[in-house]
């Protein structure tokens, strides 16, 4: 992990540099999660072998590995390239089958290709113009073929109100995470600072995250044209609340 000693100037946008640091933190999801995770997708999503299946953002392919060694035909979309050459030394490790595009999600242009679409681990809001947070769902129905299932997994507002603290700490890999938090009102976003600390030396990233509640959710996806909206709190099929921290929402794009 390589951490800089002088905090970087705020970028236009937030993710350009975000992930390279924030790298360590996928290894806190316990393999059996991930496991049991793609499992309910597939499930929800109605996969079979050798269907296709589309991760946006992929990441360095928590979802996209054992949706492959299920038998997906899967294609990754990352913006961070590092992640993309992790994934593909994995893959080929793994003796797995991943087609991968560096790309920013805004600007994938696939066209009825897809069985099935993902949008993972809250990667949806990131962008300051809400026109272009709908645009990748506009993207992401463009790429399903008619009668493709779409999956959304992301946090809660209503739990982040309910629960909200300004400030907050963790331990992943050696590595000290301090996170300050400010909650802007009148445009749902979550403004956090994150502080990470290793070896006395630090890093410092700003994250903003418009965030949103089920019901929006439900009426962004109708107004692109998906149907048969339903969302869960949990892999257990347990209903939105604001007592559960993420929301798994599923949506299709009509046969006709």
């Amino acid at each position: 992990m390589l951490l800089s000693g002088e905090s970087d100037e705020k970028n236009a946008e937030w993710w350009e540099d975000f992930f390279e640091v924030f790298r360590p933190e996928f290894e806190k999801i316990p393999q059996k999660k991930t496991n049991a995770e793609t499992r309910f997708f597939i499930s929800k999503l109605g996969l079979k072998k050798g269907m296709k299946f589309l991760d946006c953002p992929c990441g360095i392919g928590r979802i996209s590995l054992p949706m492959a060694k299920a038998g997906m035909r899967v294609t990754g979309v990352d913006i961070t390239q590092s992640y993309l050459d992790e994934l593909e030394k994995t893959a080929g490790r793994r003796d797995l089958k991943i087609n991968l595009s560096h790309c920013d999600m805004r600007r994938i242009n696939y066209d009825r290709k897809f069985d099935a679409v993902g949008n993972l681990w809250t990667s949806f809001g990131y962008f300051k113009k809400e026109s272009d947070n709908l645009l990748v769902l506009k993207k992401l129905f463009k790429a399903l073929i008619p009668g493709g299932r779409l999956v959304l997994q992301l946090i809660n507002r209503d739990w982040i109100l309910t629960h909200f603290s300004s400030n907050g700490w963790e331990e992943v890999g050696g590595i000290r995470v301090l996170e300050k938090r400010r909650f802007d009102y009148a445009t749902s976003v979550n403004h956090s600072l994150r502080i990470y600390q290793k070896d006395g030396v630090e890093k410092q990233l700003n994250m903003e995250l418009r965030v949103y509640t089920y019901s929006e959710l439900i009426a962004i996806l109708k107004k692109i044209g998906f149907v048969d909206v339903e969302g869960y709190g949990s892999i257990k099929a347990e209903p939105i609340s604001r007592d559960l921290r993420e929301m798994i929402i599923f949506a299709t794009r009509p046969k006709k």
